[in-house]
């Protein structure tokens, strides 16, 4: 599938500036539609939007259809009526980092929630009502299993589903359907909450559609075990009898980790999935489409092949490669949606397989400038003058440093008698043309964007030439990460002219 020649910018909802402790659908939101508009992007990519359990990760949900509540802007909760400036008064406002104050952040944003739920008993417009009643039917098929799970979870105290009663924990109807007059306001309140959640968004993507943006989206590859898609669907995925996995997700050893990495992941019973025509995932897809204009999906290979740990390991070293099952899954995508707008993140350990799988549907594959300097052949495939033109090109990802930050680890380890860190430096300064620190990123976006990459891609703390204290993640790290928070004022005039000129000198202008 070719996409118009275009660049976009990477930022997630939660960085935004302004609103209580992250960022949220609100004004701050629009005003970023704007900028784009105005530097003449095409493309807001951001991270998962679905609900985040007891870490900050978007890539850790407790549902893959679902949105996250905390991203509900109060002050559209104030246009509607259903709260009161007073008490958005009484709730600090800041730009701080919302990793740092997650669990307060989550209080009062409930808090907020709370109240408006409680004038939206009282008040009983009729307008919403309708609308209320309307998305409860149209979204039946997931919003019904995902509130009876947050309402269970929140009575038990606990995430995790084995725990729960049995004829809870294994879906008996009777024992769900008791649960259900039970938990009736809470299972309610939760629909609320998804309600507003999907009125805001709407209206925030039209509002970006009118200014020429698209939205980019991210479809994780596995779901978390603790989460309404494993209890809602067991057979779905690799358990034993007591709801564990028998085995788990993760990525083989390698020259950065002699032990692999164990994500934890439950499996997908691949041949469960083809038996009931992979109705599961139809729907998981039809919600994405329904959110946004394009898809990216990560861990493409794990379509191809996946490593599958035995759960009683404790490093991936004991894992093995399985075949996925992904070519009769992407036709059936086909047959039921057409034409896939995704983008297939195949990075890591790609084999043919998995590129034969990207092209057979006609998927641009991702290309990221960070790692075109290295020795090995594979660094050649993301060097910006071979990128193809059915590709997405990052400076790079969420999983990156900042291109400043990458470049001054480089030249640490350059400094430190590094002899492959002092030839990757040296390749990056011939093909950059700079050794200035303060000029790599720019640089760097400017060989993106001459690029043939008919889509380029620039995560915002490139743009703004932010270093390493900026990352939004390190992976294979537990602290500091996904806190990363625009500041209000960064984005001025000179930062959107900057753009402008940049995609104008490249031939990538959106709009008119």
């Amino acid at each position: 599938m070719r996409l118009p020649r275009r660049s976009g910018i990477l930022l997630h909802i939660t960085s935004l500036p302004g609103g209580p402790f992250s960022g949220d659908l609100g004004q701050s939101a629009y005003g970023f539609a704007d900028f784009l508009a105005d530097a003449r992007q095409a493309w807001w990519q951001t991270l998962p939007l679905n609900p985040i359990g007891d870490q900050s990760s978007p890539y850790s949900s407790l549902s893959s259809f679902a949105g996250e509540p905390l991203l509900i802007s109060p002050e559209r909760l104030i246009e509607d009526g259903l709260l009161d400036k007073q008490l958005l008064r009484e709730v600090p406002t800041t730009s701080g980092s919302w990793g740092s104050s997650f669990a307060r952040s989550k209080r009062l944003r409930a808090k907020l929630l709370r109240h408006a739920y409680r004038s939206f008993l009282d008040q009983r417009p009729k307008s919403m009502l309708r609308s209320f009643a309307a998305f409860k039917v149209r979204e039946k098929a997931w919003l019904d299993d995902y509130c009876l799970f947050g309402a269970l979870s929140n009575h038990f105290e606990t995430l995790d589903w084995t725990r729960w009663p049995k004829g809870i924990a294994g879906r008996a109807n009777a024992s769900l359907r008791s649960a259900r007059v039970e938990l009736e306001h809470r299972i309610d309140y939760l629909a609320f909450q998804q309600f507003v959640f999907d009125r805001q968004w709407r209206a925030l993507r039209t509002y970006c559609r009118k200014k020429g943006v698209g939205i980019i989206g991210d479809l994780p590859m596995f779901v978390a075990h603790d989460s309404c898609d494993v209890w809602a669907h067991q057979r779905a995925f690799l358990l034993n009898a007591k709801g564990l996995p028998k085995f788990v997700a993760g990525a083989p050893p390698d020259s950065f980790n002699a032990n692999g990495q164990r994500w934890g992941n439950p499996l997908y019973d691949w041949a469960y999935h083809q038996r009931t025509g992979f109705a599961w995932w139809t729907q998981r897809v039809q919600r994405q489409l329904d959110l946004f204009d394009m898809v990216r999906l990560d861990h493409f290979i794990g379509f191809s092949r996946y490593w599958r740990i035995p759960n009683k390991a404790k490093t991936a070293k004991s894992g093995r490669w399985v075949p996925a099952r992904g070519r009769q899954l992407f036709d059936e995508l086909v047959r039921v949606h057409g034409k896939l707008p995704f983008i297939a993140e195949d990075l890591g350990a790609v084999t043919k397989e998995v590129w034969d799988l990207r092209d057979r549907y006609g998927l641009p594959g991702i290309k990221v400038l960070q790692f075109a300097f290295g020795s090995g052949a594979g660094a050649r495939v993301h060097r910006p003058h071979d990128y193809p033109n059915q590709s997405v090109a990052f400076t790079g990802t969420h999983d990156n440093d900042t291109t400043r930050g990458w470049y001054k680890a480089l030249k640490r380890r350059a400094r430190s008698r590094d002899q492959s860190a002092r030839a990757e430096l040296r390749r990056v300064h011939a093909y950059l043309g700079t050794d200035e620190e303060a000029e790599v990123a720019q640089a760097a976006m400017r060989a993106l964007s001459t690029s043939p990459a008919d889509t380029v891609i620039f995560p915002l703390q490139d743009v703004l030439s932010l270093d390493g204290k900026h990352r939004m993640n390190a992976p294979g790290t537990t602290q500091g990460n996904w806190m990363w928070r625009l500041k209000d004022g960064q984005l001025d005039a000179d930062v959107s002219a900057r753009l402008r000129d940049l995609v104008e000198a490249t031939d990538r202008c959106s709009g008119p």
